[in-house]
């Protein structure tokens, strides 16, 4: 069996959060998260994109759960239902490399709920799916993603050019993240 087959897009939960597989019923709340100034500055490159571009990630994570066994998760607290962030795993344009995504509602920031989601997402990337290897990227001033990073373990890789942008990248190795203590 290959990575992402017969893996169902399934609900995830931590300590604090619940993770689950987007739908058509979460658009506006993503894209009003997704169009927040704050939000927007790291994630869309500070441009408001239109509900027709949130609507396409909609439907290709719908299409990647079914195909991969991944794709984007809305992010709530367990003890509500309002939609506080996302967190996923989505293909790198243009190749078969695989990266963590993440984004909370700034009301959220700081609290560790970053880190917790994006736990949980690489638990199960490494774990049903059975990935090998999980990328991340994240814009150079971004500190704040790049601690979220080094508390995840990942590793970090080097400065690349992305869209005419400096992009700091990192990964982690599935047999990295099994041997975490």
């Amino acid at each position: 069996m290959g990575a992402g087959e017969n893996v169902s897009a399934e609900s995830l939960r931590t300590a604090r959060l619940v993770l689950r597989p987007c739908t058509w019923d979460d658009l506006d709340a993503l894209h009003a998260l997704w169009t927040d100034a704050e939000v927007r500055r790291w994630l869309w490159d500070d441009v408001v994109i239109a509900r027709e571009r949130a609507a396409q990630v909609v439907e290709e994570s719908l299409g990647s759960f079914d195909a991969h066994g991944f794709g984007i998760w809305v992010v709530r607290p367990r003890d509500g239902d309002e939609v506080i962030g996302f967190a996923g795993l989505r293909f790198v344009e243009g190749s078969d490399e695989i990266e963590l995504l993440y984004g909370l509602a700034p009301a959220h920031w700081g609290t560790g709920l970053a880190t917790e989601a994006g736990e949980a997402v690489l638990a199960h990337g490494f774990g049903p799916v059975g990935l090998p290897r999980i990328a991340a990227r994240v814009d150079t001033p971004n500190h704040t993603s790049v601690r979220v990073l080094e508390r995840l373990a990942m590793a970090f890789e080097g400065e690349k050019r992305v869209d005419g942008r400096p992009t700091l990248h990192y990964a982690l190795a599935r047999e990295a993240f099994a041997g975490r203590g």
